[in-house]
C-alpha cells in the first residue's frame, strides 16, 4: 500500500494506492481512495510523523500486515519501529535524518481529547484538567456521493458550540474519511484521533484521551472482563502514540456509564451531551435507537424520574433496541442490569423490565456506582491526582471485594434459556411500532443523497 499525503492550505489529503493483492477487504470494502481533512494549519506546521500516522489510521483496514507500506511523506525510524512492533505494519519510507516528535516538557504541554459530544465524552472532559483541548471529527459527504446515512451531525456541532460558550477550546475538523468504507463509518477505532494528531504540534499536546467508560475499557459490555493491558489498544497502539510524543489517557476507564451519566446530569458541561447520532439537533435525540433506549434507563437511574411503563416498553419494542435485549449477552449488560433493577426497586411495573431482570439475574453490582482504582494507571501521572479527585466526588473508590467482582465478571455460558424464551415470547406478542417512522426516515435519507448528487453534477458541469 502506498499512501500519498499532501498538505496544502485548508486541507490534508490522503490518497490510498493499493498494491498487488490489496486492498484487504476483510473489514469492509474500499469504496473510495481519497480522504480529506479540512484544517487551518499551514503546510510545514505538522510534524511528518503526525501526518504519516494520520494516514495510517485512515487506511488501516486495507493495509495487510507485513506487506510494505510506503508514504509520500518520510517518517522517523522511531515511528516505523513502533508500527512494526505494535500493529505489525512494515512502514518502509523512514529516514534516519527525520527526528521523531518530542513530547513537550512537563508543565509546557496539554492533554487533548477526541471529543464526540456523547455522554461519556462530555463526562471525560468534565474530569480532565482545565488545560484540555478537544478535537471533533465531523463527517461530511464527498461531493456527489449517492450513499444515504442515518447519521446527523447537527447535534455534535451544537455540542462543540456549547463547549466554546463555556470557554473550552475545541477544534472541529470536517472530513469525508468515513466514506472510504463501502459500509460508512470510521475505518479504524483510532481514526477519531486524526484531528488531534494534526494539531498536536500547534497546540503542544502531550496526551491523547478518549471517553471510554469501564464497560468499554474492560470489555464488560461483551459479557466478560478483559484486562486493558491485554487489549490491542495498549498492546498494539500504545507504543505508536508514544512514538509521536502522546501518552494514552482514558480518564473515565474506571467508572461505568451509570457514573458518566451522573456527571453530565450535575456538571455545567452536561448541556453539551447527547449520545444519539440520529437526532435532528442537540436536545432532540431520535428516541428510537438502542442507545436512546439505554440512556432513558440511565437518566431514570440518576434522577429517579422514570417514564411510564407503556412509554418505556414502546421504546424498547423498536426494531433495534429489542435486538440488544435479545442478544446473549445483552449489549452493555452490566448497565442494563443495574438500571433495570433500580427501576423495579423504585416501584416500576413494566412486564418487559421484569423479564429483562430475570434474564440478567440478581443485581449484585453496587460497584457500578464506584470507581475502579486500577484504571487510574491509564491516566498520565502528571494528570492523575487531579482526575482522581474529580472522579471521587461522584464515585468513591471500590473496596477490594468490589474490584475483585469487576475482574471476575463473566456471564458467558450461563443457562438463561428459560428467561430468554420468555423474553422472546413477549417480543413476539409485542411487535415494533417504529416501522413506519423508520421507513419515512429511510426515504428522506435517499432523497437527500440524490439531491447532493444532482447538485454536485450541476456544479461539476459549470455554466453552459
Amino acid at each position: 500500500m502506498h499512501l500519498d499525503i499532501t498538505h496544502e492550505p485548508g486541507r490534508v489529503q490522503v490518497r490510498l494506492v493499493p498494491g498487488a493483492g490489496e486492498p484487504d477487504e476483510r473489514k469492509g470494502a474500499l469504496a473510495r481512495h481519497t480522504a480529506c481533512f479540512e484544517v487551518g494549519l499551514r503546510p510545514g506546521e505538522v510534524h511528518p510523523d503526525l501526518l504519516v500516522l494520520s494516514a495510517v489510521l485512515s487506511a488501516r483496514p486495507w493495509i495487510v500486515r507485513k506487506v510494505p507500506v510506503t508514504t509520500s511523506v518520510t517518517a522517523s525510524p522511531v515511528l516505523a519501529r513502533a508500527l512494526r512492533e505494535g500493529p505489525g505494519l512494515r512502514l518502509t519510507s523512514a529516514d534516519r535524518d527525520v527526528a521523531p516528535r518530542v513530547r513537550p516538557a512537563e508543565g509546557d504541554g496539554a492533554p487533548g481529547l477526541c471529543f464526540s459530544g456523547g455522554t461519556d465524552s462530555v463526562a471525560t472532559l468534565a474530569v480532565m484538567p482545565g488545560s484540555t483541548r478537544s478535537y471533533h471529527l465531523l463527517r461530511r459527504a464527498p461531493r456527489g456521493d449517492p450513499r444515504a446515512t442515518m447519521f446527523v451531525t447537527r447535534a455534535a456541532e451544537e455540542s462543540c458550540e456549547r463547549l466554546r460558550a463555556q470557554g473550552w477550546p475545541v477544534e472541529v475538523v470536517r472530513s469525508d474519511v468515513e466514506y472510504l468504507r463501502a459500509a460508512m463509518g470510521f475505518p479504524h477505532d483510532f481514526t477519531t484521533a486524526v484531528p488531534l494528531l494534526l494539531h498536536a504540534d500547534r497546540d503542544r499536546l502531550d496526551a491523547v484521551a478518549w471517553g471510554a467508560p469501564l464497560e468499554a475499557t474492560y470489555r464488560l459490555q461483551r459479557g466478560y472482563y478483559r484486562d486493558f493491558a491485554d487489549s490491542p489498544f495498549l498492546e498494539e497502539w500504545g507504543g505508536v502514540f508514544a512514538a509521536v510524543g502522546l501518552e494514552v489517557c482514558v480518564p473515565v476507564a474506571g467508572v461505568s456509564e451509570v457514573v458518566t451519566s451522573r456527571i453530565v446530569h450535575t456538571h455545567p458541561l452536561g448541556e453539551a451531551a447527547q449520545s444519539c447520532v440520529r437526532g435532528r439537533r442537540l436536545g432532540r435525540p431520535c428516541g428510537r435507537c438502542a442507545k436512546c433506549a439505554r440512556k432513558t434507563l440511565l437518566a431514570g437511574a440518576v434522577t429517579g424520574a422514570w417514564p411510564s411503563a407503556p412509554s418505556l416498553e414502546r421504546q424498547w419494542r423498536g426494531q433495534e433496541p429489542r435486538g440488544h435485549l435479545l442478544a446473549d449477552p445483552i449489549k452493555v449488560e452490566p448497565v442494563i442490569a443495574r438500571t433495570v433493577h433500580r427501576y423495579l426497586a423504585d416501584g416500576g411495573d413494566s412486564a418487559l423490565m421484569r423479564l429483562v431482570a430475570a434474564k440478567t439475574g440478581p443485581d449484585p453490582m453496587d460497584w457500578l456506582d464506584r470507581s475502579y482504582e486500577p484504571a487510574l494507571a491509564l491516566v498520565p501521572e502528571r494528570y492523575r491526582q487531579e482526575v482522581a479527585e474529580r472522579l471521587h466526588r461522584v464515585a468513591p473508590p471500590m473496596s477490594a471485594e468490589e474490584e475483585a467482582a469487576v475482574r471476575s465478571y463473566d456471564v458467558r455460558g450461563l443457562d438463561r434459556s428459560r428467561a430468554q424464551a420468555e423474553l422472546e415470547a413477549w417480543f413476539a406478542a409485542h411487535p415494533p411500532q417504529d416501522l413506519v417512522p423508520r421507513a419515512v426516515g429511510r426515504v428522506r435519507r435517499v432523497v437527500r443523497a440524490r439531491a447532493r448528487r444532482a447538485l454536485a453534477g450541476r456544479v461539476g458541469r459549470g455554466p453552459q
